[in-house]
């Protein structure tokens, strides 16, 4: 269900804020510690949810693979790559 509301805009400190409808953060699944991205388009404001950023070092903790560092020749230089 896609749904549209008027909403108050009010003074928050030295900007702007917006009080979310309870229905709408239910059905996005947002909570009070859920973070927003907010992009500005040609009609308005988007809200969507923030995607979870998860650390490089989370991502790879159940890593068992091992890294031998060995160097890989790729062949000969052949563009602006070649750095001295």
């Amino acid at each position: 269900m896609a749904g549209t509301k008027i909403i108050n805009v009010n003074r928050w400190g030295n900007g702007l804020g917006i009080r979310l409808p309870k229905e709408f953060v239910d059905r996005a699944s947002i909570s009070e510690t859920s973070q927003v991205e907010v992009s500005l388009t040609d009609d308005g404001l988007l809200i969507t949810r923030a995607k979870k950023h998860i650390p490089l070092a989370e991502r790879f903790k159940d890593y068992k693979g091992g890294y031998n560092g060995e160097t890989v020749d790729w062949g000969r230089d052949v563009g602006g790559e070649k750095c001295d």
